[in-house]
């Protein structure tokens, strides 16, 4: 393996020539591979190993949830193994266990063998968008589908991008987001009911900051929504108010600026 200069006879023994067609063996099944390891543009310091409890084989850039159980390496009888090998154990993901812990593999894998994933930051994903009625740009994990996640209006990850319509396409989504209920602005139109006594206005709800149409003739007092008008009073109708997201991807409404006429 020593470097020769211009005009120096030419001698390659034969280990050093079959190390040369390794690596050129090497490259070009790397190239053709589309589906092998997949190698990040820069270090990553979001990418952990998952040991897959899924029986079915996995596939890059499919979902696995992580968090129900401890990880590999239980620091109780190894403390050496945890600190150098945090290794978790993956999932088909369970809507009840695996919102917001999940993991996006970054090579193929078959039952009980090691791959490297990503647990926070940008990263490609499959991504199952059910419909064109709302602007999503959240996603969470699919109940009993490793093969992507799905558009939601509440969600622990951000939708930067995405294929566009509907059906399952390619998306680029940040992991590690809260998966949290929050609290956000909406702007109210009124579009139906009176001012009473009792007063019965009825709404269309806009999130405040991005314009999105939450719905149309929403009834503050309603379920799941948690206005309280004063029966006996005239109400001058709401321009505002504040909603969250309930566990189940429904906006509720919490306090709207109805006031007594």
């Amino acid at each position: 393996m020593k470097k020769v200069k211009p005009g120096d006879p030419l001698v390659i023994p034969a280990d050093t020539f079959n190390t040369f067609v390794d690596a050129a063996r090497n490259d070009r099944q790397r190239l053709h591979n589309q589906g092998g390891r997949g190698v990040p543009a820069a270090p990553h310091n979001c990418i952990i190993h998952i040991l897959s409890e899924s029986i079915d084989p996995r596939q890059r850039y499919d979902i696995l949830g992580v968090g129900n159980v401890g990880p590999l390496f239980d620091p109780a009888t190894d403390e050496d193994a945890f600190k150098n090998h945090p290794i978790m154990k993956g999932y088909v993901p369970s809507a009840f266990n695996h919102e917001g812990k999940f993991i996006v593999l970054l090579e193929p894998v078959t039952w009980k063998k090691l791959a490297r994933a990503v647990y926070c930051g940008v990263v490609p994903v499959r991504l199952n968008v059910p419909d064109e009625d709302y602007d999503y740009w959240r996603a969470e994990i699919t109940d009993g589908q490793a093969g992507y996640l799905t558009a939601a209006r509440w969600g622990s990850a951000s939708i930067l991008w995405r294929q566009g319509g509907v059906g399952v396409q390619w998306a680029l989504v940040r992991l590690g987001d809260t998966v949290e209920p929050y609290v956000f602005p909406v702007a109210l139109i009124q579009t139906g009911g009176s001012q009473g006594p009792p007063s019965t206005w009825t709404y269309s709800v806009q999130d405040a900051v991005y314009g999105r149409a939450m719905g149309t003739n929403i009834d503050p007092t309603a379920s799941p929504h948690q206005w309280r008008r004063p029966a006996a009073w005239r109400m001058a109708p709401a321009t505002l108010g504040y909603a969250h997201w309930d566990s189940y991807g429904g906006f509720v409404l919490g306090w709207i600026n109805e006031v007594p006429v």
